[in-house]
């Protein structure tokens, strides 16, 4: 059963991908990538759907509602970029992307999520996966899962939330393997899975992949972990180490800076005086030599 890295808006960039296949990982997803604004060469999103060549099996996930868009957008990012796979989200909540009747927004228009999975197809033999929910309101998995099959997808990953329980709550983890019995694709599950005891529910179901996503944040090792790898508190400390590092070479070091503060705050969850810690690191007005030094003494570590 592969374990999968999901895209994580601002978080699952190329250098966080790099540490989670150290970390285990068998396949990454982007950050979701804006069909719109690839047409419209927009270089922060053209940024984003940047894969490297040395990235093992790494899927570029767009959104979109309109199916030429869509097709377009995909037609020019593979144009320069070779990723493992494309992926088309039809799961995300977030309001923003919601208000563009796309993400999970096209779990209420089926017909409509099918045709843009058969316009993205037209244009790519590449692995072809598609993200969905529950449902918007009302569970509505079924008739979507089909309708992405029969458009010519390879592999439906189902987080599976309504899109008003955003990430509250159990995930009903019935609906996928309802699902992996009822569809010719492969099944991925997504969500709620953090230690290697919650996979055991997923023996012998028909479930092929496991894709983690809020549980990675301060873990990006937890894909070994889910294999049985025990890690040691150095190991901690080098991937902390290199990670760090990566921010303090951005080209943009205000990106940097907060990224660094960012994942910090993760990787203090759990440990003595990490609400002081936190409270440090994220004052107003810190110079990113300040908040390396904060982080060298809490962690132990040198970047």
């Amino acid at each position: 059963m592969e374990l999968i890295l999901a895209p994580l808006a601002e978080i699952t960039s190329k250098e966080f991908r790099q540490l989670c296949y150290e970390g285990g990982a068998d396949c990454c997803y982007s950050e979701m990538v804006s069909a719109k604004a690839i047409t419209l060469k927009n270089r922060r999103t053209r940024d984003i759907a940047s894969v490297d060549k040395d990235e093992r099996k790494t899927f570029i996930q767009f959104f979109g509602s309109d199916p030429q868009i869509m097709k377009d957008a995909v037609s020019i990012v593979l144009e320069k970029e070779t990723p493992a796979g494309i992926d088309i989200n039809a799961g995300c909540p977030v309001r923003k992307v919601v208000g563009q009747g796309a993400g999970s927004a096209l779990m209420d228009h089926p017909e409509k999520l099918g045709s843009i999975v058969k316009a993205v197809r037209s244009v790519t033999d590449l692995p072809l996966s598609v993200k969905i929910r529950k449902g918007f309101r009302e569970p509505n998995y079924i008739k979507c899962a089909l309708a992405v099959q029969e458009n010519g997808a390879d592999i439906l990953v189902v987080h599976p939330r309504l899109r008003t329980e955003l990430f509250m709550g159990i995930s009903d983890f019935k609906v996928s393997f309802e699902l992996a019995g009822i569809l010719d694709i492969p099944v991925v599950h997504s969500g709620d899975i953090k230690n290697i005891n919650d996979l055991k529910q997923f023996e012998d179901n028909g479930i092929q992949g496991i894709m983690i996503g809020r549980g990675v944040l301060g873990k990006p090792w937890i894909f070994d972990q889910l294999k049985g790898k025990e890690m040691s508190v150095e190991e901690e400390k080098r991937f902390m180490e290199k990670h760090f590092r990566c921010y303090l070479k951005a080209e943009n070091l205000k990106w940097g800076h907060t990224m660094m503060r960012r994942h910090a705050s993760w990787y203090s969850t759990g440990r003595k005086g990490s609400s002081e810690f936190r409270n440090g690191v994220f004052k107003p007005d810190k110079k990113m030599e300040e908040t390396v030094n904060e982080i060298e003494t809490f962690f132990g570590i040198k970047i």
